[in-house]
């Protein structure tokens, strides 16, 4: 992940900023925020920016940059006008999306300092704190990149090195800090996970997220990484027959973190960690098998709740448990046709290896059950039927609360990291039915991410519980404004702003 750029706060009129830009966002229809019109209405920069804006380059329409050089009456040799589209559009996610725009550009121009007025805009619904953190995200997870294995980095002799978000008032100015230091902690997480998803599948094994895990270090957080032997004395048989094909060891780990009241029961973050996916006995085929060394993503998700969590030292009780292996094809790989016993006790007919992710899951789902968490939420790159049903936009939701799956989908959409319910009526449990064991590990074409979730809801008893599918969510190859191509950190922003809300 490297350094992350420097983020303050400050109050304070455009014209007098001395860094080396000047920022200000400017709407369709080429009207400036009270920050903008301040400085417009200024004698020394009237006249230059009322030609620059007759010139129709710029009309505002969101994404749109121009640079003005040497404005009479500002200190700042650069004014960057960036566009903002309709301001009765503009959402917070659409914040993050410009911050992140405007980060890019400036990185690539030279301008290491900079000052930025776009916690100037009306967001609806939005405090001058929330769009601070919407900004000073943005910025962070815009310029993340993963270079680590290029010999040849791409050179910036002037990067980009400090921004500051600057607020209508000084009044503003303690929320706005404490919104940067959250946003720097939820960064810092994604990151973290994305650094995971995005390490090559020889290197980041499931030896590798135990250590990875063991390296968070809080006063408050316990971490066990159990080896094979110890996953056999315990009897995680499920994750065992899903390592069967593979040469490397699994790996089960458990963070508990201390942060709330002795007696309040945690919330259990369980992820998905095969840290590479052939398929198993029922192989993929080859195109795009690369990308399989993602389907340990939900596991980063779980740690880099807990990177953020403990960083921020948030006051609530967190269980993580994480099932780690790969999905192999070895001479003792498990087969379509085998019935396998979980950690529970149930049996599992094997009707196709490739979905492996719900055994492993079945096993670190009931050993959180069997904690007596308050709530459990999982992570899992678990079904391309969810990728087909909603594509890269949302994580799909389903799950036996109703009132943690309305506080996941409020917390998705202010976070950015969005959810879509999907149902889980109880005829769906019908095509998980086996007729030689207690249920079959899929439920045939039609619904597969509801069957999935169905298959996973066997191993939580009463306990509440929302089941997150990242399939589509956690990489994107294309990559995004706030993602580089690779994987996204999908999971930890919606479940940090549920828990900073839970906790709150």
């Amino acid at each position: 992940m490297g350094s992350m750029v420097t983020i303050d706060v400050k109050a304070g009129a455009a014209a007098k900023q001395r860094d080396d830009a000047v920022v200000l966002p400017l709407l369709e229809g080429r009207k400036f925020t009270p920050a903008g019109d301040k400085l417009a209405g200024q004698e020394e920069t009237r006249a230059t920016l009322r030609a620059w804006l007759r010139r129709f380059d710029h009309l505002g329409k969101f994404g749109d940059i121009g640079t003005l050089y040497d404005v009479p009456g500002m200190f700042a040799p650069r004014l960057v006008v960036v566009g903002a589209g309709e301001e009765r559009k503009l959402s917070l996610n659409g914040l993050r999306r410009l911050a992140a725009k405007t980060a890019h550009e400036l990185d690539k121009r030279g301008a290491r300092d900079v000052a930025v007025y776009l916690a100037d805009l009306n967001v609806r619904g939005a405090s001058v704190a929330d769009k601070v953190r919407a900004v000073a995200e943005g910025v962070w997870l815009g310029l993340y990149r993963f270079d680590k294995y290029r010999t040849k980095k791409e050179e910036n002799r002037r990067p980009l090195r400090r921004v500051t978000v600057m607020v209508p008032s000084r009044r503003d100015l303690d929320a706005a800090e404490a919104a940067v230091e959250r946003a720097r902690a939820v960064c810092a997480g994604v990151m973290f996970a994305r650094d995971l998803g995005n390490e090559p599948g020889n290197v980041c094994t499931p030896e590798h997220l135990g250590e990875q895990a063991l390296a968070l270090k809080h006063p408050k957080l316990k971490v066990t990484v159990m080896d094979k032997k110890a996953i056999e004395k315990a009897g995680f048989t499920a994750l065992l027959a899903v390592n069967q094909g593979s040469a490397r060891e699994p790996r089960f780990i458990v963070l508990e973190y201390a942060g709330g009241a002795k007696k309040d029961a945690p919330v259990a973050l369980v992820g998905k960690g095969l840290t590479f996916d052939s398929g198993g006995i029922s192989i993929k085929p080859a195109a795009q098998m690369d990308e399989m060394k993602f389907d340990m993503c939900g596991a980063a998700a779980v740690l880099g709740v807990f990177r953020a969590a403990t960083e921020l030292n948030l006051p609530v009780n967190l269980l993580g448990v994480i099932a780690s292996t790969e999905n192999m094809s070895g001479a003792a790989a498990y087969k379509p046709g085998d019935v396998v016993t979980s950690y529970k006790g149930l049996t599992i007919e094997v009707q196709n290896t490739d979905a492996e992710g719900r055994l492993i899951l079945a096993d670190a789902l009931a050993y959180a059950a069997e904690r007596k968490p308050a709530e459990i939420i999982d992570f899992a790159t678990l079904t391309g039927a969810c990728v087909i049903a909603l594509g890269s936009q949302a994580s799909g939701l389903m799950g036996t609360s109703s009132r943690l799956k309305k506080a996941l989908a409020r917390a998705g959409e202010d976070s950015g990291d969005r959810v879509w319910e999907l149902p889980m009526y109880e005829e769906y449990q019908e095509q998980i039915k086996s007729k030689i064991a207690d249920i079959r590990n899929i439920g045939g074409r039609e619904a597969g991410t509801i069957t999935a979730a169905c298959f996973l809801s066997r191993f939580v008893d009463d306990v509440p519980w929302a089941h997150l599918d990242i399939a589509g969510t956690a990489w994107n190859m294309k990559g995004s404004e706030i993602s580089a191509p690779g994987a996204t950190g999908a999971g930890v922003r919606v479940v940090m702003d549920y828990l900073a809300s839970r906790s709150s």
